[in-house]
């Protein structure tokens, strides 16, 4: 089980000593050593790689915003503890992991300023997403108020190495082989969160933009920002009016300011294609290359390769990542953390009836919800109205407070003349299965029932018969604009269409015998 006293085993003298023989990795880094680099980490020498990403992400203009933003969208999310059953076992064992998850600590161990609860936690456990693992030393702490919780103390990767397929721990920054983690920390006393990882191509990402495309960059505008200077001057070299040309022409760079008589002119020297640096198109793809192993797209403030400005291309992907990523804190925290409260709790090898659970974004999809909603409580299946509210994010109205109403019934689809009609009318209508249909779309139908008041008002039997006919022939293409699919605009005109023309008809016969 995990240690009982509260102390770490990665004391502030390993911080210290890292701190004090620190050096840049970032410093003379050329191709050939970024690949001895990369080399070292595929063969579990992490220390290089590790340290080197660390400052990408941490001064990349591209890169840190990109994994802050991945980050924030996982720290901004809600969790719960799920209970298995009903069982009192169960109950216990949420109560437990709930103590523990509400009162944890976490730590970053390099910087002991940078701590809080589980949010922080999160936040120091999206670390794997870039650099592939998220080591912790885990400090229990079973006498806290509540009941049993931890320290989290996020551990660098550059204190780890992985030669045998298995993190352990260095010691000191001297040595290339660790000691097991079980062996060091203790048995439940490490935890590590395994992510993607994209140690390789951003470091490869970085080398093309940074040296390679900034710096010359830079070089260039530095050489060719301002033209050179061609003086011509018809004194004799070395003579005073000689000197007085050169020292105009070196002060031409401070003030661009000269005066020269009228034997002495200053012509620009204009380079061949010195006007556009091709360095910034390296620049921008490698921007664009990094956001997409962040996001699988550009971000929103980036336009897509070719004329669609200002596009999104990232959000789709987005979504599926922050899942993935929820996804990825909840099973460490199941694995590394649920199952050694509840030995706490319960002894050894007892399993949790409760488990941590870090939320997805919820996704809805507002019109397939109310339909089915609406489909549920026609026929009759009771949905409460808390549901619903929670559902679509309403809240419930205060005592006092000015309800809103439902819309006034719209009027009957076809007038009817008299009793026998009307009955006529709704006996076809209720023998059918499209009902519902006219019901749901009784705005989009508004157009039938005025051209069948139109069609009932003719006088003259033969034209009102033409114009029957003509409704029924129209009836096909109305039922394409407004219904769905095939089967169902051929069921509605089959099951409708000689209803409304008889009702019709009858409402027209009627009238014709009252007058």
């Amino acid at each position: 089980m995990a240690r009982s006293a509260p102390e770490s085993k990665v004391g502030a003298e390993r911080a210290r000593m890292f701190r004090l023989t620190y050096a840049s990795p970032i410093r003379g880094m050329t191709p050939a050593k970024l690949v001895n680099v990369l080399d070292a980490y595929e063969r579990g020498f992490l220390r290089e790689a590790a340290l080197l990403v660390q400052k990408i992400l941490a001064r990349d203009d591209q890169a840190k915003p990109c994994d802050s933003k991945r980050r924030r969208a996982v720290t901004g999310l809600e969790w719960e503890i799920l209970p298995l059953d009903d069982s009192p076992e169960a109950a216990e064992d949420k109560q437990a992991l709930e103590a523990c998850y509400n009162n944890l600590t976490a730590v970053d161990a390099l910087n002991q300023n940078k701590r809080g609860g589980i949010r922080a936690l999160f936040r120091l456990m999206m670390s794997a997403v870039p650099l592939e693992y998220a080591p912790f030393e885990i400090v229990w702490q079973p006498d806290a108020p509540g009941g049993l919780t931890a320290e989290f103390r996020h551990l660098p990767l550059q204190f780890f190495e992985n030669t045998t397929g298995s993190l352990r721990y260095l010691a000191s920054d001297s040595v290339l082989y660790g000691a097991d983690l079980d062996e060091f920390f203790g048995e439940g006393g490490w935890m590590v969160c395994a992510g993607e990882g994209m140690i390789e191509a951003l470091a490869i990402a970085w080398m093309f933009k940074t040296p390679n495309g900034l710096k010359a960059w830079v070089n260039f505008s530095e050489k060719f920002g301002i033209p050179g200077l061609h003086g011509k001057t018809a004194a004799t070299k070395g003579s005073a009016e000689w000197e007085a040309m050169k020292d105009a022409l070196t002060g031409f760079g401070e003030d661009l300011a000269i005066l020269t008589n009228e034997s002495g002119s200053i012509t620009p020297i204009e380079i061949k294609n010195s006007g556009a640096s091709p360095h910034r198109d390296l620049v921008d793809r490698m921007d664009r290359a990094i956001s997409r192993l962040f996001f699988g797209g550009d971000l929103a403030t980036m336009s897509k390769e070719g004329s669609a400005v200002g596009s999104n291309a990232q959000a789709p992907d987005a979504e599926y990542l922050v899942r993935d990523d929820a996804a990825m804190i909840t099973d460490t925290l199941q694995y590394f953390v649920d199952r050694r409260v509840i030995e706490y709790l319960r002894g050894p090898g007892v399993a949790p009836k409760a488990f941590f659970k870090l939320l997805p974004p919820a996704e809805l999809n507002v019109e397939r919800e109310l339909k089915t909603d609406e489909f549920l409580i026609a026929r009759g299946v009771e949905v409460a109205k808390s549901d619903l509210r929670s559902r679509y994010g309403r809240s419930e109205p205060e005592a006092g407070e000015p309800l809103a109403s439902a819309p006034v019934a719209a009027p009957p689809l076809f007038p009817a003349a008299n009793e026998a009609a009307a009955s006529l009318t709704r006996a076809a209508f209720r023998s059918n299965a499209r009902a519902d249909i006219v019901a749901a779309k009784r705005d989009a139908f508004a157009p039938l029932a005025t051209r069948l008041a139109e069609i009932i008002g003719i006088a003259d039997p033969t034209a009102q018969d033409a114009a029957l006919l003509k409704f029924r022939h129209d009836l096909p293409r109305f039922a394409r604009e407004h219904l769905i699919t095939e089967p169902e605009i051929e069921a509605w005109v089959r099951a409708n269409g000689t209803a409304m023309i008889d009702g019709a008809a009858t409402a027209a016969a009627a009238r014709k015998t009252s007058a």
